[in-house]
């Protein structure tokens, strides 16, 4: 080859190798490609969270520890970007999480650690059955506590994350820096998942700072080696959340024929009587206990599936992970490992959710159907399922407002007419 196009080659070839050969550069390359919309280098941005860790009163010599070296993380920023979005049933995902092994191990736990478990909820008034559910969702029993560094974990999502949730991550990592700064634990000991939750019971940083105690009394707030520390600090945030001694988190019942489903609803809040009233009994046909709390009905799997009457507790096992299916997950796993909370109705066979994508053809069917399911976002909220509600009515089926993968076929079907 000859002329300008060989200058060109052998040009951008030796840009190539000079790139290869000199890491700085490389890296530079690579965080301009990683950069988010505003395109500032990472190494750039690292330098206004430093401002920002100064203005907390962190200490230099902390952050220089922290951040010193501190490279972008991409494969976190892959894991961000990659979720899989949860279409299995919830009947699955509770099976999976409810196994006789797994079963047999919580029960071997509770044992192990009777005494403590007995300590701690004579202070918080958190039953063992419950701190053990957790702790098997979150890190199956302590073998998983995670290999990602929390702080570098921490700084790729607050660069590069999902938008929407960058100034939480950056929260995280002040509040990472924090724990570090103030010899809670070192640096090398902030080790936990990639989204930066920590320890046996997986606690995000300012969880950490505002409810993890020093049970043990050793000075450190250690949740990643202190089983003292780890049930403590879990007791203490469920308690913080609400949480009222020795009630379980719900119970399953039974409707009674023509039942309005619009009162299936966490907003709903009724005492026991006034459910019974309605109707409600419990699954087994035996009245509902005589609990002087307000509770409320929910249909994980619509009216197909098992109800139930959740309490308090089922709230505040939400506010440790606010997603349904893991709360009632941990519900049943704790009655489970007491011998109680066997299911008498089944799960449906052929349920599953809906995909994001799936959801806004949903509501975008339903415009055309002339439903209101409000702003189409993919998003089933209260104006969806009301939506969803009236055409169930109109279609002569139970008016539950679910929305799984049969809902949606039958809408398609009714918009295609």
């Amino acid at each position: 080859m000859s002329g300008p196009f060989t200058i060109v080659f052998v040009a951008a070839f030796a840009v190539g190798l000079f790139m290869a050969s000199s890491p700085a550069i490389a890296q530079q390359a690579q965080e301009v490609e990683d950069a988010p919309e505003n395109h500032v280098l990472f190494s750039d941005w690292l330098k206004t969270v430093t401002t920002d860790a100064r203005a907390r009163g962190i200490k230099p010599a902390t952050i220089a520890a922290a951040f010193g070296g501190l490279r972008l993380n991409r494969k976190v920023i892959a894991l961000d970007n990659d979720q899989p979005e949860f279409v299995a049933p919830v009947g699955a995902y509770v099976a999976a999480r409810t196994t006789a092994a797994t079963l047999r191990m919580g029960r071997l736990k509770l044992k192990q650690h009777a005494a403590l478990f007995g300590k701690v909820k004579k202070i918080y008034g958190v039953s063992a059955r419950y701190l053990v559910a957790i702790w098997r969702l979150e890190s199956s029993y302590g073998a998983n506590l995670g290999s990602f560094r929390v702080v570098e974990a921490l700084a790729a999502l607050a660069y590069a994350g999902t938008p929407k949730r960058r100034l939480f991550w950056r929260q995280q990592l002040l509040a990472a820096l924090e724990i570090s700064d103030k010899g809670y634990a070192p640096l090398r000991r902030l080790v936990g998942s990639w989204a930066g939750a920590m320890g046996h019971t997986q606690f995000i940083p300012t969880t950490y700072l505002t409810h993890a105690v020093d049970f043990d009394g050793d000075g450190r707030r250690d949740l990643w080696r202190s089983l003292p520390d780890v049930f403590a600090s879990t007791a203490n945030y469920l308690e913080k959340s609400g949480w009222r001694p020795d009630l379980p988190f719900g119970w399953e019942v039974r409707l009674p024929n023509g039942f309005d489903y619009g009162q299936a609803h966490l907003e709903v809040r009724r005492p026991v009587a006034e459910w019974a009233a309605l109707g409600v009994k419990l699954a087994n046909d035996k009245a509902l206990p005589a609990v002087d709390q307000p509770v409320s009905l929910i249909i994980p799997s619509g009216w197909r599936g098992p109800v139930f009457l959740v309490t308090e507790n089922y709230r505040a096992i939400l506010r440790y992970n606010n997603a349904s299916a893991y709360a009632l997950t941990v519900g049943l796993l704790a009655e489970r490992l007491a011998w109680r909370g066997k299911l008498v109705a089944a799960w449906p066979a052929k349920d599953r959710l809906l995909t994001g994508l799936e959801k806004t053809e949903l509501q975008h069917k339903l415009i055309q159907l002339g439903h209101d399911p409000g702003p189409v976002d993919g998003k089933v909220g209260p104006s969806t399922r009301m939506a969803i509600r009236v055409f169930q009515k109109r279609g002569g089926k139970p008016a539950d407002g679910y929305a799984d993968y049969t809902l949606l076929e039958a809408v398609r079907e009714a918009a295609a007419r």
